[in-house]
């Protein structure tokens, strides 16, 4: 595998798996875009039977050999053809040549990114110290600043370099597969009078994260769970109670005699006549004698 075989030239200065998800995007053109990143990177290698940008894309994104990908255009009219190209580029990056050279590749590229597989992490900075045995990355347009952003760039996206120098004239120096760090000196003419800056770094593949975004499962579920919710309170407030059959013999209650209520009547005085009863008394009856 050319990723075991490029990682091993570096022995265990580098804390970097065979396989790595964290892909970060550092430049890119869209297809169809007007604008965008039109990077004319040389020294891509043609990768055949892929003939679209998505593909051409993926096969980047999983190989950590690979910092830059680029889909173009050959031929004109009817015979245009899309190629795919991409490898760990290390010359030419925004650098072609003339100013024609230039505008003839923008109309021919389609969709490309540079890439950078993992992390970085910062080990120390190196200004004032040259690092022997690394590769000269040929710039000639820019300034040194810009020259120094992109020397810094190609060694964070290149899994085979741990170090990347600058110097006054000769520019950008960085490790890469064949040409792996060598000893340090801080005593030497380029360390003492050209040396501009540098760092050492690590490439590190923390563990994946998928890029945050709404947690549509769980609002989902949870307007599934409402609905359902509210249909069953509805529900309940629509039940009519039932009546239970059982077998058992009802016993009805005795009537109850109607109650009877006392309504008070007035009371009405009638005068009443006395009556005397005579009183009778016994007489004694004289004997008449008849003569």
């Amino acid at each position: 595998m050319k990723s075991a075989i490029a990682l091993a030239l570096l022995g265990s200065a580098m804390a970097f798996p065979e396989d790595c998800p964290n892909v970060t995007v550092i430049h890119k053109h869209e297809p169809g875009a007007k604008t965008g990143w039109s990077d004319g990177c040389l020294g891509l290698d043609l990768i055949k039977d892929i003939t679209t940008a998505a593909a051409c894309k993926d096969q980047c994104h999983t190989n950590l050999n690979c910092s830059v990908w680029q889909l173009v255009k050959k031929g004109k009219d009817a015979n245009v053809k899309q190629e795919c190209w991409s490898g760990n580029a290390v010359h030419a990056c925004l650098s072609r040549g003339t100013e024609a050279q230039a505008n003839k590749f923008e109309h021919q590229l389609i969709a490309g990114e540079r890439i950078r597989h993992g992390e970085i992490k910062v080990i120390a900075n190196n200004t004032g110290t040259e690092t022997l045995g690394l590769a000269n990355y040929k710039e000639i347009t820019g300034t040194k600043d810009e020259q120094m952003a992109r020397c810094k760039l190609a060694c964070e996206t290149d899994v085979t370099c741990t170090v990347w120098q600058y110097g006054s004239k000769d520019g950008c120096w960085i490790e890469h597969t064949g040409h792996p760090k060598g000893e340090t000196t801080k005593t030497s003419d380029w360390a003492t009078k050209e040396s501009m800056g540098g760092q050492f770094i690590e490439h590190t593949c923390p563990q994946y994260v998928a890029e945050k975004g709404l947690p549509w499962p769980w609002i989902i579920t949870g307007i599934v769970l409402g609905l359902l919710a509210l249909a069953a309170i509805i529900y309940a407030l629509q039940k009519k109670p039932k009546v239970k059959k059982t077998r058992a013999v009802k016993i009805e209650p005795k009537a109850q005699p109607a109650p009877v209520y006392f309504i008070p009547q007035p009371t009405m005085l009638i005068p009443q006549s006395s009556v005397v009863m005579p009183t009778y008394q016994p007489q004694m009856q004289q004997a008449f004698i008849v003569r």
